[in-house]
């Protein structure tokens, strides 16, 4: 897709193969799927806020592109300065880094949105088994300092739970990959 002279990208019309943006938009060749016939009354207030969608969706892309950027500077400054155990800093780090995972994976869902694509379901998946298995290093860390045995009862049925959350989460993507290259084929 070639981006338009507003700045905004161009839309692909999946009919005709137009590409339209927001300098170029006519009553005969909206592109925007969102917008629908560009004879219709509300085609004005269609564009205006499929524009103020894509002006939110730029300013979160860049909220989150900020954020995973603080959050990898942060966990990089906790690694050298931290006056825990290598092995608690390493945890720690490793915690912060899955965080920025999916913060980044959450941007290319935004960016590829932008961008003109279909909402797919792969990358909240992705981000759902990044988030458990982000928890159960956290149960893990917890479960390595003493504590008492409730605690570490519950722990390891947590630790279980979340093992059978993240199973569940893999064959979910397993199958959905498998629909998509049943469908494309």
């Amino acid at each position: 897709m070639t981006p338009s002279t507003a700045g905004f990208p161009a839309r692909e019309d999946a009919d005709a193969g137009n590409l339209t943006g927001p300098g170029s938009l006519s009553a005969e060749t909206v592109a925007d799927p969102r917008l629908g016939s560009g004879r219709r009354p509300d085609a004005a207030l269609l564009r205006m806020l499929a524009y103020a969608e894509d002006a939110v969706l730029y300013v979160v892309a860049l909220l989150l592109l900020v954020l995973g950027s603080g959050v990898l500077v942060r966990s990089i400054s906790e690694l050298l300065g931290s006056e825990a155990s290598w092995p608690e800093r390493f945890v720690v780090v490793l915690e912060e880094l899955l965080l920025v995972l999916i913060i980044l994976e959450i941007f290319v869902t935004v960016l590829t949105h932008l961008q003109g694509g279909r909402l797919q379901l792969e990358p909240f998946i992705t981000v759902a088994v990044i988030a458990v298995v982000r928890h159960i290093l956290s149960i893990v860390v917890r479960l390595a300092i003493p504590g008492a045995p409730v605690q570490s009862r519950f722990g390891l049925a947590e630790l279980a739970a979340n093992a059978g959350v993240a199973f569940l989460l893999v064959a979910a993507l397993a199958l959905n990959r498998w629909s998509e290259s049943r469908h494309s084929a």
